[in-house]
């Protein structure tokens, strides 16, 4: 759970707003369907081979996949791909801006848009919870299947998440190019039709094993419920700018956390309290939550143009502030045709100030040869200096008379 806000933060800066939602959909996808085959894994082989194989299983395959990661992925320029910053980026000016914590706060109580989605997620995720947990004994004790059919039926409900996940993504992206209230509006019709193949699935008393009725049930639940929810990283992520979007993703993988917890407790207390049965718990939830969900979606439609927008605006003027430094300044850009007006103009940039788009930090990581060429030169001014100091009988005398290092380095 932890990498998960850092993985969207990072295709963030490897996709444009165009392409997000299809790179989220493919990932999220991914994540759903390893939930729901771990599942399944876990109910095949537990009876033969114990609880603690399934664990022991993913945990091996986790641990190193994560070190493929770490050795063949490479962290991309931040803020790289949105489209206000390109020009302050091709002129050699990096995005600085650092998260401060008055600054997330008032991202998450003032901008409508993080509000609504966190909030969202919340009543989202609470029958996805419950389901989580008590889809599979449920199918197998209220429902009269057996332990395998009732496996075989969540597995299938797995790849209609993991289905829904990519067509989501794929229809969410281009409701979002078509117009961007049109990507609130798909998410909240989608969460609201999703309701209803888990109704039949939950309340269907002509089926006793995985026949093509509860199989169909759970293909279409899955994938109609999974359209909305791959859009969602992609919305938190358009609305914020860099600095912001991993620590607003951080917040709502917490509550979508905090959700599915809740969802079982949920049910087990209304099952306690009022002594209602499981599947009774299961409708109301999956109603309630779901259609306040929908209305919150649809009100999205109207509060994400307009933040998005503001976001924007806020990039293109530090962009342009920026860009406007880089030309009052002398700051150059990179290329061939102007490398030697580079190596000429470089060295009277190292005052890292306000007002200075290049300091040595910026030298060594973006000139490496015009910065070595710089620093040996002073060096050499500098062992000149020296020399000359300790070898003349007048060194004390003619030390005031000498010129300052800073002006033999120039």
């Amino acid at each position: 759970s932890g990498s998960v806000p850092v993985v969207f933060s990072l295709l963030s800066d490897w996709f444009d707003d165009e392409e997000r939602n299809a790179a989220s959909s493919g990932f999220t996808a991914m994540m759903g369907a390893g939930i729901i085959l771990g599942q399944v894994f876990a109910g095949w082989t537990g009876p033969t081979a114990g609880w603690r194989y399934s664990f022991l299983a993913s945990g091996t395959i986790t641990i190193l996949l994560a070190v493929v990661t770490m050795i063949c992925l490479r962290e991309p320029i931040r803020g790289g791909k949105e489209k206000v910053l390109q020009k302050m980026i091709a002129s050699g000016t990096r995005y600085d801006k650092k998260l401060t914590w008055s600054q997330f706060a008032s991202s998450m109580t003032r901008n409508s848009s993080n509000f609504l989605l966190m909030i969202q997620g919340f009543f989202c995720n609470i029958p996805w919870g419950m389901m989580f947990v008590f889809l599979n004994d449920f199918l197998s004790q209220e429902k009269g299947l057996t332990v395998s059919d009732a496996t075989f039926v969540v597995a299938v409900f797995g790849f209609g998440c993991a289905a829904g996940g990519i067509f989501g993504g794929y229809l969410g992206g281009l409701a979002n190019r078509a117009n961007r209230s049109y990507l609130p509006l798909f998410m909240s019709l989608t969460t609201y039709l999703g309701i209803l193949p888990f109704l039949a699935l939950l309340n269907d008393p002509t089926y006793t094993q995985a026949s093509w009725k509860p199989c169909l049930y759970a293909f279409a639940g899955g994938c109609l419920a999974s359209m909305p929810s791959v859009n969602v990283r992609p919305c938190i992520i358009n609305c914020n700018p860099p600095e912001i979007r991993g620590a607003a993703l951080t917040a709502a993988n917490l509550v979508i956390n905090a959700a599915r917890g809740t969802g079982a407790f949920f049910l087990t207390s209304m099952m306690t309290m009022w002594g209602i049965d499981r599947q009774s718990g299961f409708n109301v939830l999956i109603i309630v939550f779901w259609t306040i969900t929908a209305i919150q979606l649809a009100v999205l439609a109207k509060t994400l143009p307009a933040d998005q927008e503001q976001m924007l605006t806020e990039l293109a003027t530090y962009a342009d502030s920026k860009i406007a430094l880089v030309n009052g300044y002398g700051s150059i850009s990179v290329d061939e045709d102007n490398h030697s007006e580079l190596e000429s103009q470089c060295c009277d940039n190292t005052v890292d100030d306000d007002r200075t788009i290049y300091s040595i930090e910026t030298l060594s990581t973006s000139f490496d040869a015009v910065a070595a060429r710089s620093s040996l030169k002073f060096i050499g001014s500098s062992l000149t200096e020296t020399g000359s100091f300790i070898c003349s009988p007048c060194g004390a005398k003619n030390r005031s008379k000498r010129p300052p290092l800073d002006s033999l380095a120039e």
